[in-house]
């Protein structure tokens, strides 16, 4: 005679189990948005860890460190640092077999384009994109309020600028495990 429970719900397992890490609390936000929209109801868990701050192979050292049997690991770096900072943290990630996302030259840069209808904010300055961003969207004390986020980037706005702006293409591929 069966113990099991044939009404009894089945335990709903992940094919697919991504770790992403960001720099600090925008990109933990923002991919936190983008994991709400695109990785619900899939067979991809998505988890979202943000750094504690350092340099860019600290950060990928601490995404290669995480405890868990992850499928893919991956970073998001804003790539406004030195030059052999930058090197070093890719070799790191080729080592380490993580797949690395740069923003160029920071997250703002890549959220300014997508309010901007795909302009171009790459050639600026990261201080200016952030002070741009946070004068005229968000501002600096509700950088961290996923509700904010919400509002300002909603899927039909991300699915319209995700063919003009690649790096947003890139990470909701990533939410939807492709």
């Amino acid at each position: 005679m069966s113990r099991t429970n044939p009404g009894k719900k089945k335990r709903r397992a992940a094919g697919k189990t991504i770790l992403v890490y960001g720099e600090g609390l925008s990109e933990e936000v923002f991919l936190k948005h983008l994991r709400s929209l695109y990785s619900f109801n899939t067979n991809v868990a998505v988890t979202i860890r943000r750094g504690k701050g350092g340099t860019a192979d600290g950060l990928v050292l601490h995404t290669s460190r995480a405890l868990g049997a992850f499928s893919r690991r991956c970073v998001l770096l804003d790539n406004d640092k030195g030059k052999s900072e930058m090197k070093r943290a890719r070799a790191l990630c080729v080592e380490k077999k993580i797949e690395i996302f740069e923003n160029f030259p920071c997250l703002e840069a890549i959220l300014l384009s997508i309010l901007s209808n795909g302009a171009s904010f790459s050639s600026k300055s990261s201080p200016w994109c952030k002070k741009e961003f946070e004068s005229k969207h968000i501002s600096g004390k509700n950088r961290g309020n996923l509700d904010m986020c919400k509002n300002k980037f909603p899927k039909s706005l991300l699915d319209r600028m995700r063919s003009k702006v690649p790096e947003l293409n890139a990470l909701i591929k990533l939410m939807e495990g492709k």
